[in-house]
């Protein structure tokens, strides 16, 4: 009988009092050479890798098997003979209809598995290209294409701190994009652990959204510029995003037949197919936004063709100092100012809770500046506005205590 590698496995306890695995490789250039894992399952599973890569290298001679292989093999001789098959068969019904992952899969196979993956279940093209363009493909290259069963946490962790250049935000949003293509990996079998996980996450940046909050003043500049310069689709689509709630990538899946303006209480639609999370909204809208919508209203998509562009471009004519996602932080800000319902804000906007509101959303913005904000239409300039507060809970509750003291005492 031939000898072959059996790339034995042995435990290994650390100063530190941890427990590693370490697979024995055999001898490379004439020094042994191990490899090591944090857990004997992941050892394991490099372990039959090792063994499946080396079968393949010589072919199995008959006078190989041993006495368990060879009742393995007449035992499924026995029952594929009941079904007049063959062992070729059953293997190539095996391979068809079970499709086990494929053993040494490298970086640039699992990333084709998990784009048809993403493909099937209705996830857009700009989130496919824009993963593969920024976090994938530059990931794959500079591992050289290797299986991806072999990249270890340390090489990962090199990977994303290598360039001086990216923020904490880019290395955090490189970190979760690539942890979730290792995710898949192992979920199908092509990779033993996620490496990602044990490499350190930068800590979350100060919030920005104070600095992207826009004054009532350049909304409303904003929203003159695009009525009055040819701008109306663009302006209905900052109409709905600035008030009723729409994200900016929804609303370009909008159409006019989705914005209810007839019925008594006025609502935007947005189907399951049509929202960033897959889950329905009609959100309400408000009595300001009903007098814009009125006067832009048309038919077909709420958008134009090159929707981002000509937004991008509207924003630099206008000078109103809107930056990225701006409106969408102004409907959250303006909005939990003047209605102090953080879980309504957050359900208008598609959250599941306020977390999100209050760690990426909300920024600081005055009652006066809110109420002013609710009263933007085509005909409000802002200017000379005296603004009576809406009393806040505790005095209408004070208010209400001391009545019924007055009351009291006058019995």
């Amino acid at each position: 009988m031939s000898v072959e590698k059996s790339f034995p496995i042995y435990g290994k306890t650390h100063a530190s009092g941890n427990i590693g695995y370490r697979v024995d490789m055999g001898f490379i250039g004439g020094k042994r050479v191990f490899k090591s894992f944090p857990t004997k399952e992941a050892a394991e599973r490099f372990q039959r890798r090792c063994l499946e890569a080396e079968a393949k290298k010589k072919p199995v001679d008959l006078r190989d098997l041993n006495d368990v292989m060879r009742h393995e093999v007449l035992s499924a001789l026995a029952k594929l003979r009941e079904h007049n098959a063959t062992i070729a068969q059953a293997v190539d019904f095996y391979l068809k209809h079970a499709r086990p992952a494929k053993a040494n899969a490298t970086i640039g196979e699992v990333m084709d598995q998990f784009k048809g993956v993403k493909v099937k279940s209705g996830r857009s093209n700009k989130y496919i290209d824009t993963a593969w363009s920024s976090f994938f493909v530059p990931f794959r290259d500079h591992f050289k294409n290797c299986e991806i069963g072999d990249v270890t946490s340390d090489a990962c962790e090199r990977y994303f701190y290598q360039s001086k250049t990216w923020s904490a935000t880019t290395r955090r949003s490189h970190l979760r994009h690539v942890s979730v293509l290792f995710n898949f990996a192992v979920d199908r079998g092509y990779a033993g652990i996620n490496p990602i996980r044990a490499v350190e996450t930068p800590k979350k940046p100060a919030g920005t959204s104070r600095k992207r909050v826009v004054s009532v003043e350049n909304v409303i500049k904003l929203l003159r510029y695009a009525n009055e310069h040819g701008y109306k689709q663009e302006c209905a689509a900052l109409v709905l995003i600035l008030f009723c709630g729409v994200r900016v990538d929804e609303v370009a899946r909008l159409t006019w037949d989705d914005i209810k303006l007839d019925e008594d209480s006025p609502v935007v639609t947005l189907g399951d197919d049509q929202t960033k999370t897959g889950k329905t909204r009609i959100n309400p809208i408000p009595n300001n936004a009903m007098e814009w919508l009125k006067i832009l209203r048309a038919k077909g998509n709420i958008t134009p063709p090159n929707y981002e562009g000509r937004m991008r471009y509207l924003r630099q004519q206008a000078k109103a100092g809107f930056k990225q996602n701006a409106a969408r932080i102004c409907f959250a800000s303006y909005h939990v100012a003047r209605f102090e319902d953080a879980p309504k804000t957050a359900f208008l906007l598609g959250h599941d809770n306020p977390t999100l509101l209050y760690s990426t959303y909300k920024a600081l913005v005055t009652k006066e500046a809110a109420i002013r904000y609710w009263k933007i239409t085509p005909e409000y300039d802002g200017k000379n506005d005296y603004i009576a507060l809406d009393p806040t809970q505790e005095e209408v509750s004070d208010t209400r205590s001391k009545g019924i003291l007055r009351a009291l005492s006058q019995k």
